[in-house]
């Protein structure tokens, strides 16, 4: 097979001498337009096609408003209610859960905080009664220094640095 007999489908047919109407049926046949408004490529034409076929996005509710808290305006919201400086352990409970449910804070610093510095979930505590959290927290975290537990100093200062920043913001406030 010679390499013309493989070209010459791509090709345009010769003009058998009708002038110009020969001439706008090969312009036609390879999709060129000869005269008039600009025709949209096929691209364009089966976006315009999707875009028909696909349907309506669902209607906005309009009975309810879905709000998105910011990490920052969580730890803002933690900080405007409760005082880890004076805080009892129902509070930093309340306060671990409201983190939590606000994805301020992960699975793993929200149960941390809920065992609490003494690690037994508050059981020998006051539930009511206000504590310093954060100095409670520093004593855990020296103790466990002075045993180099260094599993417990990575939870010991995760719990601080979150107490931390709540007291940090709560002092702006």
């Amino acid at each position: 097979m010679k390499l013309t007999a493989l070209l010459s489908v791509f090709q345009a047919p010769p003009a058998t001498g009708a002038g110009d109407g020969a001439r706008a049926e090969r312009q036609a046949g390879s999709g060129l337009a000869a005269e008039g408004p600009v025709k949209r490529s096929r691209a364009e034409a089966a976006r315009d096609l999707m875009a028909e076929r696909l349907p309506d996005p669902p209607p906005l509710s309009e009975t309810r408003d879905i709000v998105d808290i910011s990490r920052e305006g969580s730890f803002v919201m933690a900080a405007a209610d409760y005082d880890p400086r004076r805080m009892s352990p129902n509070e930093a409970t309340e306060m671990a859960g409201m983190l939590r449910a606000n994805g301020a804070i992960g699975a793993a610093d929200h149960a941390l905080l809920l065992r609490g510095p003494k690690g037994d979930h508050f059981r020998t505590a006051d539930p009511e009664a206000p504590r310093d959290m954060i100095a409670d927290w520093q004593m855990r975290l020296d103790g466990d220094m002075t045993r180099a537990d260094l599993r417990a100093i990575g939870g010991d200062t995760r719990a601080l640095d979150i107490l931390g920043r709540v007291a940090a913001i709560r002092e702006r406030l």
